[in-house]
């Protein structure tokens, strides 16, 4: 796997644009692995889908991110750091999850880890409730109780919870929180941390910068966008700073 360029970053947020969250990571895998069939990368384990978008952005922005999270208490705006060196990355994407039988409390449940089509389906559904039930639905094979046939509504919510953890323990980077103090009022809460949409905002803001500075050097040099997103950044960076401080407004609002 490559870094994105210039050009494939402003591919994958232009793929991202009126996208749901969810379907997101897979704009961005999309193109960043074109040759990779696009049903195949919707239907990887929501932790090996994670674990490409880590490779990717490591190889894109550097290992190192930053995040922000609001205290639920006082709503205070806080950072917090992360370094991708502490995933398991290649472990993930080198090991294979396969459906599975757990044995519980009489019951019998053949089950699969959640990929990101459940997830994506999940986020359009109009309540967390809904979106659990179909969940279980869609990742549960089957089930039986005492040795007799019965469906996946029928789990009791101490046995849900245990094949949630299992799930858990299975792919594990599809679940990843971090705890969180407020250095304002002292509270502290646990958040998901989002590899996806960390990655996407900042490829977002790239892109948006990226297409600001073709419309400024287009308008000055008469270039086209490719032969400018082919230069390097330190050339851009020279152009730039040589260009009119007015360039991006364009000739009419110069003109007035």
């Amino acid at each position: 796997m490559k870094r994105l360029s210039s050009q494939r970053a402003i591919d994958a947020w232009e793929r991202g644009q009126g996208a749901d969250r969810h379907e997101l990571p897979l704009a961005l895998l999309s193109v960043a692995l074109p040759d990779e069939d696009r049903e195949r990368l919707a239907r990887l384990s929501v932790g090996q889908r994670d674990a490409l978008l880590m490779r990717l952005r490591e190889k894109t922005f550097g290992r190192g991110i930053s995040g922000y999270a609001r205290c639920p208490q006082c709503a205070t705006r806080l950072q917090f750091d992360l370094d991708l060196a502490a995933y398991d990355v290649d472990g993930t994407l080198e090991r294979r999850i396969e459906p599975e039988v757990l044995e519980v409390d009489g019951w019998q449940i053949r089950f699969r880890v959640p990929d990101g089509t459940d997830l994506a389906l999940a986020s359009r559904l109009p309540d967390e409730e809904t979106a659990r039930r179909v969940l279980l639905q869609r990742c549960v094979l089957g089930v039986r109780h005492q040795g007799e046939p019965a469906s996946a509504g029928e789990l009791p919510e101490p046995v849900i919870e245990v094949l949630g953890a299992r799930m858990e323990e299975l792919d594990p980077l599809a679940y990843l929180s971090l705890a969180i103090d407020c250095a304002r009022c002292g509270h502290n809460w646990l958040v998901l941390f989002d590899i996806g949409s960390l990655f996407w905002e900042e490829i977002s803001q790239s892109a948006e910068r990226l297409l600001h500075e073709v419309q400024t050097l287009a308008l000055v040099y008469g270039w086209s966008e490719s032969e400018i997103l082919s230069m390097s950044q330190a050339r851009r960076r020279f152009y730039l700073e040589k260009a009119p401080s007015d360039a991006a407004a364009g000739p009419a609002q110069r003109r007035a």
